[in-house]
């Protein structure tokens, strides 16, 4: 239950902040808009941890240099999602990005990448990722 919470929460919030960024790369540029996402992100996360005394960081050096590259995919994410806002708006960029994101997950869980375990795909999976490409045509229309 509490990871499909989170999961909803998480969605809420990409949407919430979609909007934000795109408003906020009209007046300040989009490179600009996704350095202050991140750094106001960097800073909410460090005062989490510092609140929690949690001293879990001090493994850092044990992270593969692959995933520690995440901050870096996230500024690419932001600056891909605030042109995409700009051009088509919020509910058509959403619907896309959940399905390449669908997309990468099928790839990721079929084959195993980054050390997750193997999901089976079956036809019902990919049924569902076609309802998702034909839910956001229809919006499109």
């Amino acid at each position: 239950m509490k990871g499909i919470f989170f999961a909803l929460a998480g969605g809420f919030f990409l949407t919430f902040q979609s909007v934000a960024n795109a408003r906020i790369s009209e007046g300040i540029g989009t490179w600009q808009a996704a350095t202050m996402t991140q750094f106001t992100g960097f800073v909410l996360a460090l005062l989490i941890v510092l609140i929690l005394r949690d001293r879990s960081y001090q493994n850092l050096s044990q992270v593969s240099p692959l995933y520690a590259s995440g901050g870096m995919l996230a500024a690419i994410v932001l600056y891909s999602n605030m042109t995409a806002v700009h051009r088509m708006g919020v509910t058509l960029t959403i619907g896309i990005f959940l399905i390449a994101q669908l997309i990468a997950a099928v790839m990721i869980d079929s084959k195993g990448w980054f050390d997750m375990a193997k999901q089976k795909i079956g036809r019902m999976q990919i049924v569902g990722l076609l309802l998702m490409v034909a839910g956001v045509i229809i919006l499109k229309w």
